[in-house]
């Protein structure tokens, strides 16, 4: 090995390098973004958790409980009635509602009161340090003598049974996830790697349309996103024995929503990429924020208050959602259909706009 043939070819790699305005900008701003993402995203406690509350109680008690909440774990608002708060975690407008009955002061001092907790155990994190909130109370009180008798928690499941295991909480975001992976490193190498054997040129130089060709690769990959759906969702079921109370049909069917958004965005990357590298460069962007701040590995609830807002414009998002809402909480399409409407207009949106670059390249 000659030292001087290794420097030139260093050099004529740095050069290619330092000529390419994105990848130098990808070099410095890849390690910061990602330090950030994973800084800020990566599973830190609940906190903020929207719960419900019904407060009956005509003595101290009852509100002297509520004072004693941890600041900042749950984000409590009142209704009316047991019923009501029920129907807030059922809806999924709550994680959970508490519900304080009527002389439970007096309870305490008779030593039979009961709290219930209404709960949506779907998600063991977020009920873990809902339940952990209510008993912190409850000790709270015991700690400054506000009461002299212990309190009967009473835990009532709305979905799931409370015995979750790790893998039927985590099994449909996994889904969604890896089909994120799957379907949008597929799409980007569409474009990319026809263009430097100038077969795009040819194609666009016969009667096809842009859309055709948009659309003839998408009818493709979408061939491909409905197998690797049916293995991930047999996976689930068969090997990791994920137990689903929702339609696996139903769950296909999201799964292939969501897949079809991915398409039209990796050939919308693939379209504005001039080499392979440059695709692939755009990969850590598009899966690391949605790996951490979807809520697809863990509760969004988890993320700092301040970085939730990302989450609202990410596609992942209402994909994990749903098919947590489908094949969790036992929901219909009708219980996602502010879901199923992003997905929609996400996979509009990816798939027009790579048919008019396209257009813009022939």
């Amino acid at each position: 090995m000659k030292a001087s043939r290794t420097l030139a070819i260093a050099r004529k790699s740095l050069g290619q390098i330092g000529n390419d305005r994105r990848t130098l900008a990808v070099i410095v701003m890849m390690p910061l973004v990602l330090i950030l993402v994973f800084g800020y995203g990566f599973g830190g406690q609940p906190s903020h958790i929207a719960t419900a509350y019904v407060n009956a109680d005509q003595g101290p008690e009852g509100a002297a409980l509520l004072a004693h909440l941890p600041s900042g774990t749950l984000d409590l608002s009142r209704v009316a009635t047991p019923g009501s708060a029920y129907d807030a975690v059922h809806s999924g407008e709550d994680w959970a509602a508490i519900v304080i009955p009527a002389n439970f002061s007096a309870h305490l001092l008779a030593g039979n009161a009961t709290l219930t907790v209404y709960v949506d155990a779907t998600s063991p994190t977020v009920q873990q340090a809902v339940m952990g909130a209510v008993e912190s109370a409850i000790q709270g009180l015991f700690s400054k003598g506000a009461i002299r008798a212990p309190v009967v928690l009473s835990p009532s499941f709305v979905y799931g049974s409370g015995n979750e295991t790790y893998i039927d909480t985590l099994a449909p975001g996994i889904m969604a996830l890896v089909g994120t992976f799957a379907t949008t490193m597929l799409a980007i190498l569409v474009l990319v790697r026809e263009r430097p054997l100038g077969l795009l040129e040819r194609l666009l130089a016969t009667p096809l349309r842009p859309s055709e060709f948009v659309a003839g690769h998408a009818l493709s990959l979408t061939v491909v996103a409905a197998v690797q759906s049916v293995v991930l969702l047999v996976a689930a079921v068969l090997i990791f024995q994920a137990s689903f109370a929702g339609n696996l049909a139903l769950g296909f069917l999201i799964l292939m929503l969501f897949a079809l958004g991915n398409i039209g965005l990796g050939m919308l990357i693939s379209s504005v990429s001039r080499s392979e590298f440059q695709a692939v460069q755009m990969i850590p962007f598009i899966i690391f924020p949605q790996l951490l701040f979807s809520g697809a590995l863990f509760p969004i609830d988890s993320i700092p208050v301040a970085f939730r807002p990302i989450s609202d414009v990410l596609p992942l998002t209402y994909a994990g959602d749903a098919l947590h809402s489908v094949l969790l909480r036992g929901w219909g399409a009708g219980g996602v259909l502010w879901d199923l409407v992003i997905l929609v207009v996400y996979s509009a949106l990816t798939l027009g706009a790579a048919t008019v670059l396209v257009r813009r390249q022939a």
